[in-house]
This record gives C-alpha cells, structure tokens and sequence, in this order.
C-alpha cells in the first residue's frame, strides 16, 4: 500500500515572523560578543606637533592622565593633569628647559683626555 500523497506546507505569517525574529536575535548576538571582545580605546603616548609646539599624553596613576605640552620657540615645559574622578584640569608642574640642559650638564661626568 502507498502512502497517502503529503501536501506541502505552506509559510503562515507567524511562522515567518519567528524565523526572521530568531535570525535577528542570533545577529545580534554575535554583535554583541565581538563587542565585549573589543579592548578599550585608550589615549596614552600619543604626540602631536603643531609649529614650535609639541604635545603628549601619558598615564600617571589609574585615575589620573597627563598632558605635556612643550614651547620649543620659548623653551618651556609645562604639565597638566587629568582626573577622571573629579573631570577637573590641572597645572601640575611647569618648568624652563634651558635650567634642566644646565643641570644636566652639571651631573655629566667629566672625561679625562688620554
């Protein structure tokens, strides 16, 4: 005996609606896993020149960045920093270059000729 003839079935509306909300779903969720994924984006040791001015980033605690702008036509170094608890700028320190080439020469040892 054969079997009875199968009819094939057809797509209802609902049946279509969860299809496209599953594909939708499993999108979004490997969307979300590469995301998590993602390291964060950090700005620390980027430098930046404009003219005589030269400027850089650096990392001084957890919560706190530095800003360290540089004056080559004047010679001056001055440093601000960041806290991202408090989202406050800060002149931290700022001095003349010409006084840390004096000083530096001033630690140098001195060669004996031969």
């Amino acid at each position: 005996m054969n079997p009875p003839p199968t009819t094939p079935t057809t797509l209802d509306g609902r049946s279509l609606a969860i299809g496209v909300l599953s594909i939708t779903a499993c999108i979004l969720f490997v969307g979300l896993v590469l995301l998590i994924q993602t390291p964060p984006a950090l700005g620390i040791g980027q430098t930046d020149r404009g003219g005589d001015y030269v400027m850089l980033t650096q990392q001084i605690s957890s919560s706190n960045e530095g800003l360290v702008i540089v004056d080559g036509g004047s010679n001056r170094m001055v440093l601000y920093t960041f806290d991202f608890n408090q989202k406050k700028l800060a002149l931290a320190d700022g001095f003349e270059l010409s006084k840390l080439r004096q000083n530096a020469e001033e630690e140098r040892p001195r060669r004996r000729g031969r």
